[in-house]
């Protein structure tokens, strides 16, 4: 995995398990359509909208559906 430098101000979240849904921050009124975001094991997924990144926590699940 690639180190990366982070200029922005968005938030990181680390989550325990995948997929993950993100409407942005709708509790301020900025939120966004939701979308769903499959992170990769040992990565992480950016959201398209507001640019919050998903770090996918070591030993985490990947939930596949039901």
């Amino acid at each position: 995995m690639l180190a990366r430098e982070s200029t922005s101000l968005t938030e990181a979240v680390t989550v325990s398990s995948t997929p993950v849904a993100c409407d942005g921050d709708v509790s301020s009124g900025l939120g966004h359509p939701r979308v769903f975001l499959d992170i990769p094991e040992g990565g992480s997924a950016v959201c398209p909208y507001c640019s919050r990144e998903f770090i996918l926590a070591a030993g985490a699940s990947h939930g596949r559906g039901h």
